[in-house]
């Protein structure tokens, strides 16, 4: 059985920040003459209003991401404190072994709870808060930020050699 819990295609990023409109522009043809596709590939204005969607542009794969994540996650938990309870209930302390309701009761309770804290952390994603965040600073600052979104180690490692040098900073997140 193979469980999937991540519904984004692309869930690695690479930013950019140009001081110009012409000097993000010509990074982003850069990387499309080197192979990059341009379907991954946005750039962020000063002050831009689409600024939310160009980040995380996947924001269905997203919500996916939580549901699913929180419901495998939450089921695996329950799965290991029934685990953990039928061993106590068998073998363990004779508090457990006498009140075998209260023991499965506690087991399960903070397994779910345990198991959706971890997806959690899983679809929050906290890796991307700094990419975004110096994103949003560099908007407000009037620079110009080039994102590109992929999965491939081999591409993200192109992505920021091809760009290394032009930009002002650059930010990554796998």
């Amino acid at each position: 059985m193979d469980v999937e819990i991540q519904d984004e295609k692309h869930t690695g990023r690479v930013a950019a920040v140009y001081s110009d409109r012409d000097s993000a522009n010509a990074a982003k043809q850069k990387l499309i003459d080197n192979g990059i596709s341009p379907d991954v590939i946005n750039i962020i204005q000063p002050d831009d209003v689409n600024i939310s969607r160009k980040l995380e542009p996947e924001s269905h794969g997203i919500a996916k991401t939580i549901v699913k994540s929180h419901g495998w996650l939450g089921l695996i938990g329950m799965i290991i404190g029934v685990l953990i309870a039928t061993a106590l209930v068998i073998v363990g302390p004779e508090m457990t072994q006498s009140n075998p309701l209260y023991t499965y009761f506690v087991f399960v309770f903070f397994g779910v709870t345990f198991g959706m804290m971890v997806a959690g952390i899983v679809s929050l994603r906290p890796d991307h808060d700094p990419l975004i965040t110096k994103t949003i600073e560099a908007s407000h600052e009037h620079h110009w930020t080039l994102i590109v979104q992929t999965d491939d180690h081999k591409e993200i490692n192109l992505i920021k050699n091809l760009l290394k040098g032009s930009a002002i900073s650059m930010r990554e997140t796998i």
